[in-house]
């Protein structure tokens, strides 16, 4: 049995699922709420890893206000501050991608130990999956935090390893995150990617051991 972890923003739950928000706060085109959320989930990303390049660690919670701030600017919207904070407040409330809970339970009766390896801060992180109904399923939360960087940095990994109490090659990533994969696959992590959308592998970095494209498959490729 292994240590699996479990990627928790677009592997778990769906950023996407924040433009319903956006769209009620807002009060602007589908169209423009589709940019948005774009823009503020890509910056999200990039402020990461600016932030561990740059030995400037900042929270992942303040980086998420920070690119909503951007990828509002971009876009010339400039609500209020509350509004600002009811748009964040969004990552709280991500949807659970469906079977995400019955995913869980079934690789812990098979007796894995499944945690959520995540950049989010653990009050971010904690909040969500109250909120998205995962917390009763889950052994544990890792966070980034913890070493004060992000993924794909290897501290990271090597953080989820240590904290699971098992060498790092009995842990295994999986997310649906491609650049998280080589990222935990170079590090030394067994590693599954949800390809829920046919993409290419990344050109940098470990290939995945293993391929899916549903959470389910996770489950049956571990049985």
């Amino acid at each position: 049995m292994v240590g699996l972890c479990f990627d928790m923003y677009g592997t778990l739950c769906d950023t996407s699922s924040v433009r319903d928000r956006l769209g009620a706060e807002l009060g602007v085109a589908e169209r423009l709420v589709a940019a948005v959320d774009e823009t503020w989930r890509r910056k999200q990303l990039q402020y990461s890893y600016q932030s561990a390049q740059m030995d400037e660690y900042e929270p992942f919670w303040e980086l998420t206000a920070r690119a909503l701030d951007y990828a509002l600017a971009a876009y010339d919207l400039d609500p209020d501050a509350s509004t600002r904070d009811r748009l964040r407040s969004a990552y709280d409330h991500l949807d659970p991608f469906p079977e995400a809970a019955a995913t869980l339970d079934r690789l812990s009766d098979a007796g894995h130990e499944v945690v959520v390896l995540s950049n989010g801060n653990p009050e971010m992180l904690d909040r969500l999956a109250s909120n998205a109904g995962l917390s009763e399923h889950l052994d544990g939360i890792v966070s980034a935090d913890g070493v004060r960087t992000f993924k794909p940095d290897p501290a990271v990994y090597g953080h989820a390893a240590e904290t699971l109490d098992r060498p790092i090659g009995e842990c295994r990533l999986v997310s649906a995150n491609a650049w998280d994969v080589a990222g935990a696959g170079t590090a030394g992590m067994a590693t599954t990617w949800i390809n829920r959308h046919r993409d290419p592998s990344e050109t940098i970095g470990a290939t995945p051991d293993t391929q899916v494209s549903t959470l389910p498959a996770v489950a049956d490729g571990l049985r």
